[in-house]
């Protein structure tokens, strides 16, 4: 009882040293900037992201159950994307914790950037290559007709990781943020080319789906199906991509754009995710809707050569012709593709 007697007569006495004041245990913390704008964004959508990473473990384990015998291609896209967004998120939440948890008493840790700020951007371009890269594999498949358009996006996908290295060099030689500003634009730029990269095969899906209408209520009926998942699929992403853009060049001196981006990066994983996991469900509307049956497998009709060496009879879906479900009902031909 003395020793604690003692210790508040300490605490209660005038103090004569200039040390820093003292707040029981803790000493007080030094006037810090606010950082509403810069690491308080990137912590909210940390928080925000880490749902949306939930969301992402959920759908590849039941994109696993329903297609364990899919295309090699499709299961490591879906492995490596699973795997990028996993250190993603990992490095968002050591940067949340390096700067506001281990140096919340060091401002002048605010001024630096950590390994895991550095790296953040090309992680983010490596996950939005490969989702890209994914919907090219769409475009292809629908027609020769669109082919210039997959030459064209894999040339500004390579731009946008181009961006993306840059930025991460200079990162690494220019630790400080107040030198990395001169080099924002890199980000805006990459956030620019991938803006366009999205409307382009976004457009070029919605286009060929339009084309392939074949006058029949019901094949009409699940076109328009497809075109609201393709608009959904490259709306969301394509609208983060332009707000990074937007803010990368309208504040590059706070993180409200890597904020977005950490979001974006989220949203990319689980739009390929979720047309992946559609297919089931686009398959079972196409036997009730085209062919007023829920015993009728896809597979009882003729495959384009593209798929008759395939044994998987869920995969078989992924390239189908239109024209063969219109044929099947006595419809006009079409030249587009049912690519789910």
């Amino acid at each position: 009882m003395s020793a604690v007697r003692r210790t508040f007569a300490a605490m209660s006495s005038p103090r004569t040293d200039t040390t820093a004041p003292q707040l029981g245990p803790f000493p007080v913390a030094p006037q810090l900037p606010s950082l509403d704008n810069s690491f308080g964004a990137f912590l909210i959508a940390t928080f925000v992201g880490l749902i949306m990473y939930g969301l992402t473990i959920h759908q590849s384990y039941r994109y696993y159950r329903l297609f364990p015998k899919d295309l090699l291609v499709l299961r490591m896209t879906v492995a490596l994307t699973v795997f990028l967004e996993t250190v993603h998120v990992i490095l968002c939440m050591h940067i949340c914790y390096y700067y506001l948890v281990a140096h919340y008493f060091k401002p002048d840790a605010l001024l630096e950037g950590v390994w895991s700020v550095r790296v953040f951007p090309l992680l983010t371009a490596l996950i939005v290559l490969i989702s890209e890269s994914f919907f090219t594999r769409r475009v292809y498949l629908i027609g020769k007709q669109f082919r210039v358009i997959v030459v064209i996006a894999p040339v500004l996908m390579l731009c946008v990781l181009a961006f993306a290295i840059a930025a991460t060099i200079e990162a690494f030689v220019k630790p400080s943020f107040a030198e990395f500003d001169r080099f924002a634009w890199m980000s805006s730029a990459g956030f620019g080319v991938a803006v366009l990269v999205d409307s382009m095969l976004t457009g070029t899906l919605i286009l060929a789906l339009r084309t392939s209408r074949t006058g029949f209520r019901r094949t009409d009926s699940l076109i328009d199906l497809m075109i609201i998942y393709a608009v959904n699929t490259g709306l969301l992403t394509g609208l983060l991509d332009l707000l990074s853009f937007v803010f990368a060049i309208v504040s590059p001196n706070n993180l409200i754009y890597a904020a977005i981006n950490v979001v974006a990066a989220k949203s990319y994983a689980n739009a390929v995710l979720a047309v992946l996991n559609s297919r089931e469900f686009l398959r079972d509307k196409i036997q009730r809707d085209c062919f007023g049956t829920d015993m009728m497998d896809l597979t009882e009709l003729k495959p384009t050569p593209k798929e008759e060496t395939s044994t998987d009879r869920q995969t078989t879906v992924d390239a189908w012709h239109l024209s063969q479900l219109a044929n099947a009902k006595g419809a006009a031909s079409s030249h587009s593709v049912l690519d789910v």
